[in-house]
């Protein structure tokens, strides 16, 4: 099997062993059943690929959880058909570059992310010093690596599982993206 196959399978495979969570959860429900119709409706893929030229000339791919075409932010990168995904992990912070695909109107200005736990909480997200806060303030057009606008941020989620992440710009709901974090 080459690369690409590889990784098709093992997302297929990873998908359907959290949508078997998913299910799990609601059966016993441990998820209120309005986050979990949420959440199983809009379990993400595992990574995107986006293929990129390193400063060395090297080729290589960034894999992005997200909606392709629309919205992801990096969890891996490597060379092409080496790239491996970083697990997210609870209560560490850690840094993502957001990729956003649109018009400008619709990827600039305040940046939000709410997150909402397996148990129908919401947090803030979003790191600015040694805070957690719900948005970055206007923010700008920056096209990188093929999107049309890019964001870094840190993140922090203070517990593991299921995560629904709701961006916002300018408080429009651009798009909704689930995650699993995970224990260190």
């Amino acid at each position: 099997m080459n690369n690409l196959t590889t990784r098709l399978l093992l997302n297929f495979i990873i998908t359907l062993a959290i949508s078997l969570c998913i299910a799990i959860f609601i059966t016993f429900q441990v998820i209120p059943s309005h986050i979990a119709k949420q959440i199983s409706n809009n379990v993400q893929k595992i990574a995107q690929s986006v293929e990129v030229t390193f400063g060395d000339g090297t080729k290589g791919e960034f894999l992005l959880i997200g909606e392709e075409g629309k919205v992801g932010f990096l969890v891996g990168s490597g060379k092409k058909g080496e790239a491996v995904e970083e697990k997210i992990i609870a209560n560490k912070v850690n840094k993502y570059m957001w990729h956003f695909w649109g018009d400008k109107d619709s990827i600039s200005g305040d940046f939000k992310v709410v997150g909402t736990d397996k148990e129908g909480k919401e947090h803030p997200v979003l790191v600015s010093g040694n805070d957690t806060v719900w948005q970055y303030s206007n923010t700008s057009i920056s096209p990188n690596n093929g999107a049309d606008s890019h964001i870094p941020s840190n993140m922090l989620f203070p517990t593991s599982g299921l995560w629904k992440l709701e961006i916002y710009f300018n408080d429009k709901l651009f798009d909704e993206i689930v995650i699993n974090v995970e224990d260190s």
